[in-house]
């Protein structure tokens, strides 16, 4: 899936776990380039590649 890093990038990533529902989940993403986690808010999801 594609989603906008904290700085603001556009990042592609795969979904570990999410919690919460509706717009106030948050993802733990991991990102394909850095290999790190982090956590991503609905709003910065962009879309799920398929």
């Amino acid at each position: 899936m594609e989603y906008r890093n904290q700085e603001g990038q556009k990042a592609q990533g795969t979904i570990q776990a999410a919690e919460g529902s509706g717009q106030q989940t948050r993802y733990t993403v991991q990102n394909e380039k850095n290999m790190q986690q982090e956590q991503v808010p609905e709003s910065k999801i962009d879309r799920q590649l398929q």
